[in-house]
């Protein structure tokens, strides 16, 4: 009878044992990243379903909650967003209330490029993968036949940098590459000759 329970704790406890660590590994790094513009999250307060829904994060980084108005949201964690909500709610309606974010939709995180490459558009960045202006042009399929890739213009917030495409080949050291960010432009521009 030993060894049966013994079994069935091996068969069924394991999972569960590895299926929480999971979620809990999954948990931390979704706890880590900041709320962006346009992500969709959700706010459940408990036993309170007039408070709970999903709020889209406003350009200017806000969402519109009942009762409380604006609710800045972006550049925090969901935990932090949770407990300004908890403060807010139980200074002036709420006694106790318990409130949990999560995001339920990322903004799509994405650079563009543009100019004489075989498919231009916007490149998704992945979170887990970086990316930098190399990479971003081979997804966008190279360059076309009357590309100059001695003038790939690059402009982060703005300011715009002339890269060489030899140039940037011979970059090896991975500190020094030039890794992308949501909203940076790459600009291939025409050959004169």
């Amino acid at each position: 009878m030993q060894a049966r329970q013994t079994f069935s704790l091996f068969r069924f406890g394991l999972p569960l044992v590895v299926l929480s660590a999971c979620v809990l590994a999954l948990g931390e790094d979704a706890e880590d990243r900041r709320i962006e513009r346009s992500d969709l999250i959700i706010v459940a307060v408990y036993d309170e379903p007039k408070l709970s829904g999903e709020f889209r994060v406003q350009a200017g980084g806000t969402i519109r909650y009942p009762l409380l108005g604006d609710i800045e949201a972006a550049g925090k964690t969901t935990g932090e967003v949770a407990n300004d909500l908890t403060k807010k709610l139980g200074e002036d309606y709420l006694v106790n209330p318990e409130v949990g974010v999560t995001v339920k939709q990322y903004r799509t995180r994405t650079v563009t490029v543009i100019g004489k490459v075989m498919k231009p558009g916007p490149v998704p960045l992945l979170e887990e993968e970086p990316m930098d202006i190399i990479q971003a042009l081979a997804y966008a399929q190279g360059f076309q036949p009357t590309a100059n890739q001695g003038k790939i213009l690059f402009t982060r917030k703005g300011k715009t940098t002339v890269y060489r495409m030899k140039d940037l080949r011979k970059i090896t050291d991975e500190k020094k590459k030039v890794w992308l960010e949501p909203d940076d432009i790459i600009e291939v521009k025409e050959s004169t000759f």
